[in-house]
């Protein structure tokens, strides 16, 4: 059995794939960490992706899987690596060997400069740390991997010129060399659109993860029809297009979000999770504020189960 749970991290993605085999230790795969610390906030049931694992009785990770390099999605793994015991991180590309701390601007107020200084610094630790305890840290390869006898994977790798350009600057800012406002402002806010995606099949059935790539993105790529789809982007208006999800044709869509409003962040968004609702016979969120189409709600996770033969069963904890 598979099972597949998605943690209510707030404004972030953790999401825990462990498929439970009778004659062979459970493998264990966790696509993101959620933020590094969360406040504790009323009428929220959201946690650090780490007390969910705890929870969940996870003393191994086969392999961590990073998305991108936003804190949301990255800032939880050096608590789980010092916590709990992980063979491989893959992530899309790596610092350069003699990497050094990234100083942020002290003449620029721009929260994306400083905002990805910031989680390059910690994407340097969160890999540092692995290597030093023995983790095998490695750069994503595309296409279809056999993680068990019944566990395959298929890794989507973004667009060609949006990982030159990534790769290029990062190292120039790692090694403290210069790189123009122009350019880091551009890779920064390319972040998501350098989200690898990843595909899971078990049983016939395909889970899709899509980091947060947006939906326009990748609509003309070859990524097959799904069962199981994480939206991209918590669900905000970018996250998805109606001709994408038609072609996908999920019957289950989970947007990982939050309850809090936000003027400036509506994720998710009220008019995509309305037509998501439409196409997609059960569509869900680990948290949310409340919607014309959708009451306010907090979970501690979603949670499907994938038989050996192919039932799928969907409950919220």
């Amino acid at each position: 059995m598979l099972e597949v749970f998605f943690c209510n991290v707030g404004d972030g993605d953790a999401v825990l794939l462990r498929e439970l085999r009778q004659n062979a230790r459970d493998y264990v795969v966790l696509v993101d960490a959620g933020r590094p610390y969360l406040e504790p906030k009323q009428g929220s049931l959201r946690k650090e992706a780490i007390y969910y694992l705890k929870a969940r009785g996870i003393d191994h990770i086969d392999r961590m899987l990073l998305t991108h390099l936003h804190i949301d999605h990255i800032g939880g793994a050096l608590r789980i690596l010092d916590a709990i015991p992980t063979e491989a991180l893959t992530v899309l590309t790596l610092p350069p060997q003699d990497a050094e701390w990234v100083a942020p601007s002290f003449e620029s107020t721009d929260k994306a400069i400083n905002g990805l200084c910031y989680a390059l610094n910690i994407f340097r630790d969160i890999t540092e740390r692995a290597k030093a305890l023995g983790c095998r840290v490695e750069t994503a390869v595309p296409g279809e991997s056999h993680l068990t006898d019944r566990l395959t994977m298929t890794t989507y790798l973004p667009r060609g010129d949006v990982i030159r350009r990534q790769k290029n600057v990062f190292d120039r800012l790692y090694r403290g060399e210069a790189a123009d406002y122009a350019e880091c402002y551009r890779v920064s806010k390319e972040r998501n659109h350098s989200s690898l995606m990843f595909g899971f099949a078990y049983a016939g059935r395909h889970v899709l993860l899509t980091g947060d790539r947006y939906g326009f993105d990748w609509e003309d790529e070859p990524v097959p029809p799904c069962d199981i789809l994480k939206l991209p982007h918590h669900g905000d208006r970018k996250s998805m297009t109606m001709r994408l999800l038609c072609r996908l044709s999920p019957g289950y869509a989970v947007v990982s979000c939050q309850n809090d409003p936000n003027a400036r962040k509506e994720r998710p968004c009220a008019e995509t999770f309305a037509f998501v609702q439409k196409a997609v016979p059960v569509a869900l969120c680990t948290e949310n504020r409340a919607m014309p189409t959708l009451d306010a709600a907090t979970h501690n996770g979603i949670r499907f189960t994938i038989s050996d033969g192919g039932e799928i069963a969907c409950g919220i904890e």
